[in-house]
């Protein structure tokens, strides 16, 4: 699985734990948004990837757009 299917299973995940009520919720036992952000952890590792993405240090460094 690549990093974009593993970020798109990841926020499915999130969503559907919001969409949760009742009986549903309490008996969610497994947290799939943390297995997904665990399995993408693992993968950053792997492959010698910082946590984050890199930002500008500066806004005036980053691109404009229409400039």
């Amino acid at each position: 699985m690549d990093m974009n299917e593993l970020f798109f299973r990841h926020q499915m995940a999130l969503m559907a734990v919001g969409r949760m009520r009742g009986a549903s919720a309490r008996h969610a036992d497994f947290d799939l948004p943390g297995h997904y952000a665990d399995r993408i952890d693992a993968y950053r590792v792997r492959r010698g990837m910082s946590k984050y993405f890199a930002v500008a240090a500066r806004p005036e460094a980053a691109p404009t757009i229409g400039a």
